[in-house]
């Protein structure tokens, strides 16, 4: 395994060893996913746990979201590390982040392999194509990665579990690993996986009667072990999703809705794209692109080896994925899609290819321990050379009729296919067996790493680092706000700013570029500027001053000007009048108000606790104030509601002076605590029962599976003795 760490880290030697590139570059990734791990770093940083996103949409609970990724243990390592000078997650922590990820993908796949009775070498081979090659290899967002790099660990035991080899045990740490994937923060590949899994132990129950009934406890127990130790993660997504819109599509969904068919073709692999394959991006994505040798090897382990059952499964477990992958090209799958529950959620069919990128690993080790049969070995070297000899000369052909210029990772395919033809009949002439094997290992590893340009950016290429540019753009506006007396929120347009740039440097607004955002929020319409004056938008920057009385406060270098609106309502405030919220005013519960009325009377959607209006001295202070947590002193002459601009959700408490005391949801989607008359201490936290029971369920069965591991070979040690 060290062999195939360190092959690893050489491989991202852009990353590891240089400061020239970035892989974190791309729009999604640097305006998404970039500012979530900085809030959720900076949180870790400062003692705080990362439950609550206040930087976007007024706030927004952050393992609900799943995206965030914060369910996920490596995720929590990376933000626990110290911050750089500036205050942000240092570059060489985010760089061994990634290529983590990666050793864990081709450790995954060694050990599945090693598992399975093939050599080191074949093994080590797996480990690097399933690390480096397919989905793995070529998808930036770490929170799908996450979820992808469990998938052989999880194989490995569910395929023990069909030999009947500790079949319980087994089938209990397969649950472990897929649960490990459900924390990852994406739930596309887990419920491929799931699937994937459940059609196996379905396949193999129906196949063998005289087991059938010890494979159908292995799988429910599977299904209970991987649905508790992603409950950390599954059970707040369950309660996010339900009470807000997703924007997966457009106009967005809601959580009892299908995602558009439309969705699903869209993101598609075309068929003509299966020769992506072997010829990187050709009508495909680079997640399809596996390479020649793989391919060939994969080939190689099928045939030599297809009386072995996990042969034929994986090799079926490959084909499938493909067919799925096609997508809306491919009727099956939209028959799938229309009967199957929860799989249309999984809007992208063509990343089901990491079920081809898992089957291929296997074959593909078989087919390295099966090339010192003489037979096969120069059939496949015949192939070879004749692929290789057919794409050098289409792809001259086209280069000189300029339909397509000649790209290097186009060219390392038919390169690749005739110098493995040259080792292998190097082998036929006297070359050691490890000698070639090394010769194959570089020729997998150049293959691979000829489509690193395409996802890993140098960055002086201005062109596609700009979105990462953008997000650490005028840092001097963004250090003038923070001096302002605080809390308060901010707004720019998207043209000037980028939507997440407050988020990644520390500030808050109304608004954001997220996964989804709660019903509640969407209901204010916060486009209108008398709302965003509710919701406590202070500081507006733009070129030219909004329609409405601001006051210019500051300009920046970059030309950008800040005003200051001083109509904006304070982050929290006591009214002591209140109205009922009329049912027929759900979908727009604020309606016409004026503000000047809101800052006086709160809307609720009942119509207790009864209030009275009161003269007299008002006052409210943040004594301390972290995202998930608020302690304030309220003053006020008479029983009050202290309004909170902070978007309600369920498990926000609050205790006025140490005695608890229910959060309300008031003008449609703030907080809303009830005050009596005085000077009170007010401590306002957001502690969600989903995560506690998350936590513990998935505490409970990670420590179940130790306790069963521990016993089972406790009694196994005793057997033999």
């Amino acid at each position: 395994m060290v062999v195939l760490a360190v092959s690893i880290v050489l491989f991202f030697w852009r990353l590891v060893f240089t400061r020239q590139f970035e892989w974190i570059w791309g729009p999604d990734l640097a305006q998404q996913v970039l500012p979530w791990f900085e809030i959720q770093a900076r949180q870790f940083n400062a003692g705080h746990w990362p439950l609550w996103d206040s930087s976007f949409w007024c706030g927004q609970p952050l393992i609900g979201q799943m995206q965030p990724g914060a369910a996920f243990p490596l995720n929590w390592i990376l933000f626990s590390l110290p911050l750089d000078s500036t205050g942000h997650i240092a570059r060489t922590a985010r760089e061994w982040y990634f290529v983590v990820i990666h050793i864990i993908a081709g450790v995954s796949a060694f050990l599945m392999c090693r598992d399975l009775g093939r050599s080191r070498g074949a093994a080590i081979m797996a480990g690097l194509f399933f690390a480096l090659g397919g989905y793995v290899g070529h998808t930036g967002w770490p929170q799908m990665l996450n979820g992808a790099i469990w998938a052989p660990l999880m194989f490995l035991f569910l395929f023990r579990m069909m030999r009947g080899e500790r079949p319980l045990t087994s089938a209990m740490w397969a649950g472990v690993f897929q649960g490990c994937a459900w924390l990852s923060g994406h739930h596309e590949i887990p419920i491929y996986t799931s699937f994937a899994a459940l059609l196996l132990c379905l396949w193999a129950a129906l196949r063998n009667g005289t087991n059938r009934g010890r494979l159908i406890r292995g799988t429910l127990l599977f299904c209970a072990f991987s649905a508790g130790v992603g409950a950390l993660q599954i059970l707040p997504a369950y309660e996010y999703g339900r009470l807000a819109t997703r924007f997966g599509a457009p106009g967005g969904f809601q959580w009892n809705q299908y995602v558009p068919y439309a969705v699903h073709a869209a993101y598609s692999l075309d068929p003509v794209g299966v020769v992506g394959l072997v010829l990187p991006a050709v009508r495909s994505d680079l997640i399809v692109f596996v390479g020649v040798l793989a391919l060939a090897l994969g080939l190689v382990g099928a045939a030599a080896n297809w009386s072995s059952e996990v042969v034929r499964t994986s090799a079926v477990m490959s084909i499938c994925g493909l067919l799925y992958a096609l997508g809306g090209s491919n009727v099956i799958q939209g028959a799938m899609y229309a009967v199957v529950p929860q799989l249309n959620r999984a809007r992208h069919p063509q990343s089901a290819i990491i079920l081809l990128d898992a089957g291929l690993a296997v074959l593909l080790a078989f087919g390295v321990d099966a090339l010192p049969v003489t037979a096969l070995r120069f059939r496949l070297m015949k192939a070879l050379l004749i692929f290789g000899a057919a794409a050098f000369t289409l792809l001259a052909v086209m280069s000189m009729a300029e339909a397509q210029k000649a790209d290097p990772a186009l060219g390392m395919a038919p390169l690749t296919a005739v110098l493995l033809a040259g080792v292998l009949w190097a082998v036929s002439r006297g070359l050691p067996w490890t000698t070639a094997l090394s010769c194959i290992v570089v020729l997998l590893v150049m293959e691979l790493g000829a489509t690193l340009r395409y996802y890993i950016t140098d960055k002086g290429e201005h062109s596609r680092t700009v979105f990462l540019e953008q997000m650490n753009s005028n840092e001097d506006i963004a250090g003038f706000l923070k001096q302002q007396p605080g809390p308060f929120r901010i707004q720019a347009e998207e043209k000037d700013l980028p939507l997440n740039w407050a988020g990644m440097l520390g500030l808050e607004t109304y608004t954001g570029y997220l996964g989804g955002v709660t019903n509640n929020i969407l209901r204010l319409d916060l486009s209108d500027p008398k709302r965003q004056q509710l919701m406590g938008v202070r500081y507006r920057i733009a070129k030219q001053p909004p329609a409405f009385p601001v006051v210019e406060v500051f300009q920046g270098a970059s030309g950008l000007r800040v005003f200051r609106d001083d109509a904006a309502f304070p982050r929290a405030w006591v009214v002591h009048e209140s109205s009922v919220i009329p049912p027929s005013a759900e979908k727009l519960p604020l309606g016409s108000t004026d503000n000047v009325r809101l800052r006086f009377v709160v809307l609720t959607a009942s119509a207790e606790p009864a209030l009275r209006p009161c003269a007299g001295i008002e006052d409210v202070r943040y004594l301390r104030r972290t995202p998930a947590e608020s302690l304030l002193q309220v003053t006020t002459p008479c029983d009050g509601i202290l309004v909170i601009a902070e978007t309600w959700f369920p498990g926000w408490r609050a205790a006025v002076d140490g005695r608890s005391t229910p959060v309300q949801q008031v003008d449609g989607a703030l907080q809303g605590v009830f005050v009596p008359g005085g000077t009170h201490t007010v401590d306002v936290k957001y502690r969600p029962l989903s995560v506690l029971a998350g936590a513990c369920c998935t505490s409970i069965f990670i420590l179940a599976a130790l306790v069963c591991q521990f016993l089972s070979r406790r009694c196994g040690r005793q057997a033999s003795a």
